[in-house]
């Protein structure tokens, strides 16, 4: 267990309400056995005193995530709390090289301020094992839970356009000057940063409501069997119980506090006829820091079908598969399950064309994000990979999964988080995934209903495209054509915003100019971020437009 609060704990006495009732949006007591979680309460210390916790923010498949006072540096961090069987603590192991990576990384390019910044790590020794531990600036909720808040008409497009510029310049910083591709773009990996944190904090905390704990009994740890004839008795030991926290995720800054920030400088499916019932999204494994931020809800019915598996970090679930990770935002509709939209590397980098590059951004950052009302931070580091040197071939969660990816080719690069940037585009101004395949039982798998809305939406991919990767065979015949999809119905992007989402056409063809370049089927023909991220379509004009953020739900 963490170590024990000391009287002088500026949270030594806080009350807290008591429940024998399972927790249905938390972690599980039998992840508390020796290898998962550790046991940590509101109070408990961490390295030596330095840090005091005052509330758990959320949790995920690898770790708990908790707010703390950092009497050190006199400020509040989140610390990221891992399992500590071997697989956990070497995943973590090499997100914090890479985190030290990206910290010690031209600290004074624009892209920097929109990745999370990494603060401190150390390893917690405890009675279930050491436990690696991360610790990050604090962040609010990520951009899953404004989309979920604004379900209904999509969100503003001048919040979008300020969103996607800075998701962009965080994007080209990665690739750029890091040589990182982070593999798992998507909402729950876009966290909105907090202005005047620490102020915003002592807000919370004077106002939040106490805290629900559970107490709960952990379960024996499953035991496997020496033979399929002989069981493996094992004597009970003392009955074990755990503490559970609920949830409470630092709430995003409210429209007023945002704009009052920027002005102050202090911040910087497509519905074609649906071959299958659709079903909730699967994520891929995270490390969770991004999902941590927000509550989580356990959905065990859906089917699992993330990207990564192996030794990548994992979502939230058993060892045996991901499990479905979705916000709960209190008071709104349940994501519809009706049809979704489309029934939904990089080249060598240029010294001139990045200085160029750089000139423009700089350019075009000092002329808009003084008055953006939002920042945003990518997180969730967990997947990142060198973009010649992979990790793993198995990338990107399901919906914003590239057509490189699904063929299983070997030699994709930044591009890949490119594609990822312009689904996550999509959504937050319709509201709907880009892509959203479903398999239909022995006659199609999903990576082929993914593949046919692709070429419905973009056109056919080049036959140089489909070659080369592990899995082209299976979804492509002889003649190029797809292997168990043959009949398509083609709806373009510009038609599709036209006829469902009712675009006006200047307004669609200004959309498609800056999200086909992202969605360029061959990946080598595909935009850098770089270049993406001084489009035109991402200026902002606010005496025209600022009248949207009236009908955005914060």
């Amino acid at each position: 267990m963490a170590s024990k609060p000391s009287p002088s704990s500026p949270h030594a006495h806080s009350a807290l309400v008591q429940s024998a009732v399972p927790p249905r949006d938390e972690e599980s007591a039998a992840e508390y056995n020796t290898g998962g979680y550790l046991q940590v309460k509101v109070d408990d210390t961490f390295k030596d005193g330095r840090y005091i916790v005052v509330r758990k923010l959320g949790w995920g498949h690898f770790s708990t995530v908790w707010l703390v006072k950092d009497t050190k540096c006199l400020r509040h961090s989140a610390l990221k709390v891992v399992k500590s069987a071997g697989r956990y603590a070497e995943t973590a192991r090499d997100e914090i090289k890479l985190l030290k990576q990206i910290q010690d990384t031209s600290p004074e390019h624009v892209g920097r301020a929109h990745v999370v910044s990494f603060l401190d790590s150390f390893t917690h020794t405890s009675s279930t094992g050491a436990h690696v531990c991360i610790t990050f600036e604090p962040l609010g909720e990520n951009l899953l839970a404004l989309i979920e808040k604004n379900r209904r008409k999509g969100v503003a497009p001048c919040l979008v356009k300020c969103i996607a510029r800075q998701l962009l310049l965080g994007l080209q910083y990665l690739h750029e000057e890091c040589d990182l591709v982070h593999t798992d773009i998507k909402p729950e990996n876009i966290l909105m940063s907090i202005p005047d944190v620490e102020l915003h904090i002592a807000d919370q905390l004077s106002n939040s409501p106490t805290p629900q704990t559970y107490k709960l009994a952990i379960p024996p740890a499953a035991r496997a069997r020496r033979t399929s004839a002989i069981p493996t008795h094992v004597a009970p030991g003392p009955a074990r119980s755990v503490q559970i926290f609920e949830s409470q995720p630092l709430r995003s800054p409210s429209r007023h506090n945002l704009l009052s920030a920027s002005s102050s400088g202090s911040i910087s499916s497509l519905a074609f006829t649906p071959r299958s019932p659709t079903t909730t999204a699967p994520t891929t494994p995270s490390t969770s820091l991004g999902s941590a931020m927000s509550k989580l809800k356990i959905s065990p019915a859906a089917a699992p079908d993330a990207g990564p598996s192996g030794s990548a970090p994992g979502s939230a679930g058993s060892d045996d598969g991901p499990t479905v990770l979705e916000v709960q935002v209190k008071g709104k509709a349940p994501k519809p399950t009706g049809p979704s939209l489309l029934s939904r590397t990089a080249p060598p980098r240029e010294a001139r064309s990045r200085s160029r590059a750089s000139f423009d951004e700089d350019e075009s950052s000092s002329r808009d994000s003084s008055l953006s009302p939002v920042s945003i931070k990518i997180a969730d580091l967990g997947n990142a990979t060198p973009s010649k040197r992979h990790y793993t071939e198995d990338i990107q969660t399901r919906q914003y999964r590239s057509p490189e990816a699904i063929l299983g080719r070997a030699d994709w690069g930044c591009a890949v988080d490119v594609w990822s940037a312009a689904c996550v585009v999509f959504e937050l101004l319709t509201a709907e995934y880009l892509f959203e395949p479903q398999g239909q039982g022995q006659l199609f798998s999903k990576d082929d209903d993914h593949m046919a809305q692709i070429i419905e939406l973009l056109g056919d991919l080049p036959a140089s495209a489909k070659q080369g990767g592990r899995y082209a065979r299976e979804l492509f015949d002889s003649q190029g054509g797809l292997r168990y999809i043959k009949h398509l119905k083609p709806w373009p992007l510009n038609r599709v915003m036209r006829e469902k989402y009712l675009f006006g056409t200047e307004d669609a063809d200004a959309l498609c100019a800056f999200l086909e370049p992202m969605l360029e089927v061959d990946f080598h023909k595909r935009a850098r971020a770089g270049e993406m991220c001084t489009h035109p379509w991402l200026d902002v004009d606010w005496e025209r437009e600022a009248a949207q953020l009236d009908k955005v739900n914060w």
